[in-house]
């Protein structure tokens, strides 16, 4: 019943505040405002007609959404001064991100396309609350772009960490693992999930059991702040902020727009395959998406055939080969859900819905079994993650040019059952 109370008073005060915020806008009128207008051309300086050019801020709400016309040149309008993220993604050519600036009046950013990797950097996660390019503070950040995410993540999220400087990924078994920023890990270093806490300052000092239910497919790109981040994030940022930024659906036009792509993966080190569908759609007032995957990463051949940490070598002095070139016990399976939903209220006004549902079934602490202690038994059985968001953004809000109101719900479920004990 106490549940059911919160959960109704939680909601009764939003719908009150999109109300009041609502009214506002209207009450308000159109306050002082710029507009953002450029031109997007190619490597040639030729100029690139039908990109899609979105504006985003850093609280994730899409605030315009434009194509070039026949000459290159987009324009978008009424706009509340601060600063964006501006994307365009054109088939054939590299999407670009870049931060701007947007001031009362007009703002010019050009925008050129390139063939191949994604140069620009964009971060919010360094400066919290703002959209600033990563070359120019004095914060180390390392943005790892989508591409590189599908490069390196092909079992678990935490892969995004292999070869960026000053960090470095452990894995005490297939499906656990810990992400280090400059030698911290565990509490010392704050994971976030679109800007919203995911880890806790509670949590033990070393690998996170959950992590790697954060699906890579579900994600745009992954910014790390290196070195202490306290005054931002909290005093346990120790080592530093991971903020997983997912996909957002953007905005079409009057009749509807679909997009989507499918992608399928296999991996011969494991023997692993998956893959996973994202649709989105959108119109003028709103937009959608949803992403599906699913993956099966079979038992793990190490290299020369030969597991050195592995018990039977450690305290026997056998060969972990005696059983098979494939190590056993480093098997499971993984799938999930993304949704996520804008909702334009007026014109300085948006709502954000995003959940996530993951589960992983059948992994198991392979450094508790033969590739470590040699216990008999230490399952990770049915780990699951529900993981909702719920925002409503608002630009002129008082003193305040942007403002985000956010709600969240984290539950993070297990079946462990380990010889002698629970393990660790």
């Amino acid at each position: 019943m106490k549940n059911s109370n919160s959960c109704a008073l939680f909601i009764s005060a939003l719908l009150l505040l999109v109300l009041c915020l609502t009214t506002e806008s209207h009450a308000q009128g159109n306050p002082q405002r710029g507009r953002i207008a450029g031109t997007v051309t190619d490597a040639a300086g030729a100029a690139v007609m039908g990109a899609a050019v979105s504006l985003v801020d850093a609280s994730g709400a899409v605030v315009g959404v434009v194509q070039s016309d026949t000459g290159g040149r987009y324009v978008i309008e009424n706009i509340a001064a601060g600063s964006y993220a501006l994307r365009t993604t054109k088939p054939t050519f590299a999407d670009a991100r870049q931060a701007v600036m947007v001031a009362v009046g007009e703002t010019t950013a050009n925008v050129r396309l390139e063939v191949g990797e994604l140069a620009a950097e964009v971060t919010v996660t360094a400066e919290a609350g703002n959209v600033v390019d990563a070359r120019r503070i004095d914060q180390q950040v390392n943005v790892v772009s989508e591409n590189r995410i599908a490069e390196r993540a092909s079992e678990v999220v935490a892969q995004v960490a292999d070869e960026e400087p000053g960090v470095n990924l452990q894995r005490t078994s297939p499906s656990i693992s810990g992400i280090f920023v400059r030698g911290l890990t565990g509490r010392n270093v704050a994971i976030y999930n679109d800007g919203v806490r995911f880890t806790t300052s509670a949590q033990r000092g070393g690998i996170n059991t959950f992590l790697n239910l954060n699906e890579a497919t579900n994600l745009e790109a992954v910014e790390i702040v290196r070195g202490a981040a306290t005054s931002q994030y909290g005093s346990d940022a120790l080592g530093g902020a991971v903020n997983f930024i997912p996909h957002r659906p953007v905005f079409g036009d009057r009749d509807g727009e679909f997009h989507g792509n499918a992608n399928l993966f296999f991996t011969s080190a494991s023997a692993g395959f998956g893959g996973n569908t994202l649709l989105t759609y959108g119109t003028e007032r709103y937009g959608l998406l949803a992403n599906l995957s699913a993956r099966r990463i079979n038992t793990l051949r190490p290299g020369g055939d030969f597991d050195t940490h592995s018990a039977l070598t450690r305290f026997l002095g056998i060969r972990s080969d005696i059983f098979g070139e494939r190590l056993p016990d480093t098997a499971f399976t993984q799938y999930g859900g993304l949704l996520r939903a804008n909702f334009a209220l007026n014109e300085t006004s948006q709502l954000i819905f995003s959940y996530t549902r993951n589960q992983q079934d059948g992994g198991k602490r392979y450094d508790q079994l033969l590739g470590g202690d040699g216990n008999l038994r230490a399952d990770l059985r049915n780990l699951m993650l529900d993981f909702l968001v719920a925002r409503l953004t608002k630009q002129n809000l008082g003193f305040f040019d942007n403002s985000a109101f956010t709600f969240s719900y984290n539950g993070q479920r297990e079946e462990r059952t380990n010889q002698g004990g629970q393990g660790n």
